[in-house]
């Protein structure tokens, strides 16, 4: 094998390159620890010496850089759409951003499902940098989802923002004690 060819091609996948546009390859080319080149498969089948495996994948698609034993990668697939709404700045600036979009999967979501989201930050939320005292309530949730559970995550995954439904669907209610460490507020 000459020492330009690589010693592994993978082809006919989904080669997610994170680059600036986060654009998606068929194919990637590699050799030892060093990636070669990222294209089309033909592209990468033709930098193939008579050394190279070439391994099909199918449609699999190759993540870079994840060396993971504990599925991060599946977690933070979950909290993206369609699986979940995008409720964090910039994508939102505001309580009444969010409870538009919390709406609209409300209309789209079968009636009981539960609706899911993350990322609010109420250092971004217009209402709460106006008022300080002000902070996301389950009211804000019940006013456009009062038939879904909601369960929004906040972006540090430290709290949840829940309408009455959720609440009541976990057996949340005032006489509930916090959890230790915790709050519910």
């Amino acid at each position: 094998m000459s020492d330009t060819a690589p010693t592994l091609v993978l082809t006919g996948g989904q080669i997610l390159t994170v680059d600036a546009g986060f654009s998606v390859a068929e194919g990637v080319a590699v050799r030892g620890r060093d990636i070669l080149a990222v294209g089309s498969d033909a592209e990468m089948r033709a930098l193939a010496g008579p050394g190279t495996r070439i391994v099909e994948l199918d449609g699999r698609t190759v993540l870079p850089g994840i060396n993971d034993s504990h599925l991060h990668g599946a977690a933070y697939g979950m909290t993206k759409p369609p699986f979940a709404l995008d409720v964090g700045h910039p994508s939102v600036g505001s309580i009444a951003d969010i409870a538009a979009v919390v709406g609209r999967a409300a209309h789209e979501t079968p009636r009981g499902d539960w609706i899911i989201g993350l990322g609010w930050d109420p250092g971004y939320l217009a209402e709460c940098l106006a008022d300080p005292g002000r902070f996301p309530h389950r009211r804000d949730l019940d006013a456009v989802a009062p038939d879904h559970p909601v369960c929004l995550t906040d972006f540090s995954s430290h709290m949840v923002w829940v309408n009455s439904e959720a609440l009541r669907r976990c057996g949340v209610d005032a006489a509930t004690p916090a959890p230790p460490g915790g709050v519910i507020d």
